[in-house]
């Protein structure tokens, strides 16, 4: 930054997540000035928008102002929005309209409940002469339902914001008993927050150490989930809404492990309600898990990198990949999760008898299940199949990993990308071949692997000098050449070693790109 040249920032506008919510703000606004102007109404915090008893009934009125969409807000979305980014959301048909107005009923149950259950908390405090409980859970009603308006709806994923993250979940931290719990706002992009919010982690913010306790769930909504298996030989992963087939359909083994069972924590998790004190030891949490392949991008870019030495590199990059990321607990054996109460913890071999309800401090006798956390997203995707090259490689899944892991911080240098901004994982080609994929960690994509398949040249370059020039040995790694807090799982099988079996010869012959 001192003597060096900064590359110019770089903004996609296709990103189908974010211009969705440029399309709400202009809806919102639109509705705003027309209440103001029609009757004279305004709404400052989420209460009066939201909950009839603060007054607030606009939340239900914005889909009838919506039918049909005035014209000064349909020229605005399509002035605003990229053609792409229309046909995608619907601004003709008007299928953004219910996407909107679904989403803000989703809120306004969530907030619904939480205000409920204090009430709840209050009267019984009330019943019980407990005069302390009761103004504590009255102040904290008032904290819930007057909360900014806009900068609610812009942490509930229904306005941008200035953060990249686009969908962000909460963990809740007001059922404590603390007073600073009801003021907190903790909320973090989904597919970081089913590592840091999952049960059993633990995040410090107030002053105080808050532990998970479990994922939030609402009344008649169940969280969405699927079976899903991962081929322990060839890593090719399945899901499914029933029992999958145990014979893997990439290399026709027979599964030795059983399919699993996760679910999509969208409405967010909870703090458990007794935080302690914060002392030197760091807070626990742990990023066992991956994310895998769904479906490769459509509508891609081939690029065939070719060396002197005969081998080649074909790429495809493109928008609109479909990944998992998975959360399968400090173990990798799963989370024990509630059906009715969502109180969860990491599954070990010491049996559970009984919890009490996450949110109402009673017995809960609902069934504990077995599951993983999951978050699916689509974004930009660059697949990396490696022909003749192949033959460098062990077939061991930790030389591919290393590899993996070695363009990925290689990238990140080249190019001048944030290293969270970017990901990667292994891939099942058929024939029993497998490959690599990198991918914008960011939902909906944000340009960064078509930048790298581009440049592959140069990234192959500086993933050598990377791990060529650390001082740690080369039958090993550390946190200076190939690891991360976020590939920990693998970290005792990266090698140096490993990754230059590969990059050195590609380095010494050189790459030449031709494109298709």
């Amino acid at each position: 930054m001192i003597a060096g040249h900064i590359r110019a920032p770089y903004v996609p506008l296709g990103n189908e997540r974010i211009d969705r919510r440029h399309a709400h703000s202009i809806a919102l606004s639109a509705f705003f000035r027309h209440a103001k102007k029609v009757g004279g109404e305004t709404w400052a915090t989420a209460g009066e928008f939201f909950l009839p008893e603060n007054g607030g009934v606009a939340a239900s009125r914005l889909r009838s102002f919506l039918s049909p969409v005035p014209r000064d807000v349909m020229e605005s979305l399509l002035r605003v929005l990229p053609p792409e980014v229309q046909r995608e959301i619907g601004v003709n048909t008007g299928a953004w309209v219910d996407v909107l107005a679904d989403l803000l009923e989703e809120i306004r149950s969530q907030l619904a409940l939480d205000v409920e259950i204090f009430e709840e908390r209050r009267v019984a405090a009330f019943e019980a002469r407990q005069d302390h409980l009761v103004s504590r859970y009255a102040r904290t009603i008032n904290t819930l339902t007057k909360r900014n308006l806009l900068g609610y709806l812009a942490n509930r994923n229904v306005l941008p914001k200035y953060g990249f993250p686009v969908d962000t979940v909460e963990l809740r931290t007001s059922y404590s008993g603390e007073a600073v719990g009801a003021k907190l706002e903790l909320t973090r992009d989904l597919s970081a927050a089913i590592y840091e919010y999952a049960p059993g982690s633990e995040v410090v913010a107030g002053g105080l150490l808050w532990r998970s306790g479990g994922v939030y769930r609402l009344p008649d909504r169940e969280l969405v989930g699927k079976h899903y298996l991962i081929c322990q030989h060839c890593q090719h992963y399945r899901e499914g809404d029933e029992q999958l087939d145990p014979i893997c359909p990439s290399c026709s083994t027979v599964a030795r492990n059983t399919p699993r069972q996760y679910y999509v924590p969208e409405f967010g998790f909870v703090a458990e309600s007794k935080p302690s004190k914060t002392t030197t030891t760091p807070p626990k949490r742990s990023w066992n898990g991956a994310t895998h392949v769904l479906s490769l991008a459509a509508e891609v870019e081939e690029i065939v990198w070719r060396a002197s030495t005969g081998g080649t590199i074909l790429g495809r990059a493109g928008r609109r990949g479909r990944l998992i990321a998975l959360s399968e607990g400090p173990t990798g054996a799963g989370y024990l999760i509630c059906d009715w109460c969502g109180t969860g913890m990491p599954l070990t071999s010491k049996k559970v008898k009984s919890h009490p309800h996450l949110l109402r401090g009673m017995d809960c006798t609902g069934t504990l299940r077995r599951r993983s956390l999951a978050h699916p997203y689509e974004t930009d995707i660059l697949a990396l199949d490696f022909d003749h090259l192949v033959v460098l490689l062990t077939t061991n899944t930790a030389s591919w990993h290393s590899l993996l892991y070695a363009l990925l911080e290689g990238a990140a240098e080249e190019l001048e990308l944030s290293r969270d901004d970017i990901g990667g994982t292994l891939y099942a080609w058929p024939g029993n071949r497998i490959g690599l994929v990198l991918f914008d960690a960011v939902p909906g994509g944000a340009g960064s692997v078509l930048r790298i398949a581009r440049a592959l040249d140069g990234v192959v370059k500086a993933a050598h000098a990377r791990v060529s020039d650390c001082d740690c040995g080369e039958e090993t790694s550390c946190y200076g050449c190939l690891r991360s807090f976020r590939n920990q799982a693998h970290h005792e099988d990266l090698s140096r070693a490993a990754a230059l079996g590969v990059l050195d010869p590609l380095t010494v012959a050189g790459l030449e790109a031709e494109r298709y």
